[in-house]
C-alpha cells in the first residue's frame, strides 16, 4: 500500500498564504476555520535570529491520534494512507481536535461536526493536485507517495521542525526540506 503525503520546501515558501486561501475557498470553510494555515516562526540559529514560514495541514499520520482517539470509526485511514473523515459518523465529540498534536481538525459550528484537511481526495481521484499545492506560487509543496521518494531525497528532508511535535508521536505523512539559518 502506498503512503501518501505532502512535501513542503521551506526555502522556498514567502509566506504569501496563497496556499491556505485556496484550501479555505476550495472547502468553503466558515469564518475563522482553516485546514491549512502559514505561520511565520522566529528562530535563532548560531547567535543570529532570522524567520522561517511554516505551511502546515493535517499530515495524514501514519499512527494518527485523531484516528484512535474518535470513538465512532468517523476519523479513519483511506486505502491510500490518508486519513478521512466520514461526516455522517461523526457526533461532534471533538475528540480528534483534542488529541491532534498538530491542530489539524477542527469543529464546524454550524454543522456540528469535526471537519479536517481530506488532501483534496476528490481532486485526487480526477488526477490532480490538492488545491493547496497548484495554488502555490513558489512551488514549495507537492502531494506524493512518500514510499517512491529516492533515498538522496529523504537524506536532504526532515520529517519535524523544531516548533513540530516530535515525529515519533505520530509518524506524520510530512517530509520537509528545511530553511537552514541565513
Amino acid at each position: 500500500m502506498s503512503r501518501w503525503g505532502f512535501l513542503f520546501d521551506q526555502t522556498r515558501c514567502v509566506g504569501c498564504n496563497a496556499c491556505q486561501m485556496a484550501c479555505k475557498d476550495k472547502n468553503n470553510l466558515e469564518l475563522g476555520q482553516f485546514f491549512r494555515r502559514v505561520v511565520t516562526y522566529e528562530t535563532v540559529k548560531d547567535g543570529k535570529t532570522f524567520c522561517v514560514n511554516y505551511s502546515g495541514a493535517c499530515n495524514h499520520c501514519k499512527d494518527a491520534a485523531c484516528v484512535k482517539g474518535c470513538p465512532t470509526g468517523a476519523m479513519h485511514y483511506r486505502e491510500d494512507g490518508t486519513v478521512a473523515h466520514d461526516d455522517e459518523k461523526c457526533i461532534g465529540c471533538a475528540t480528534c481536535v483534542w488529541v491532534c498534536p498538530y491542530g489539524a481538525p477542527s469543529l464546524s459550528h454550524k454543522r456540528g461536526i469535526a471537519l479536517k484537511c481530506t488532501s483534496c481526495a476528490d481532486l485526487r481521484s480526477e488526477g490532480r493536485n490538492p488545491a493547496c499545492v497548484d495554488a502555490c506560487i513558489m512551488h514549495c509543496l507537492e502531494f506524493v507517495d512518500l514510499d517512491e521518494l529516492d533515498a538522496e531525497s529523504e537524506k536532504r528532508m526532515v520529517r519535524e521542525l523544531p516548533f513540530l511535535p516530535e515525529a515519533s508521536l505520530t509518524d506524520p505523512s510530512l517530509r520537509i526540506l528545511p530553511k537552514r539559518g541565513e
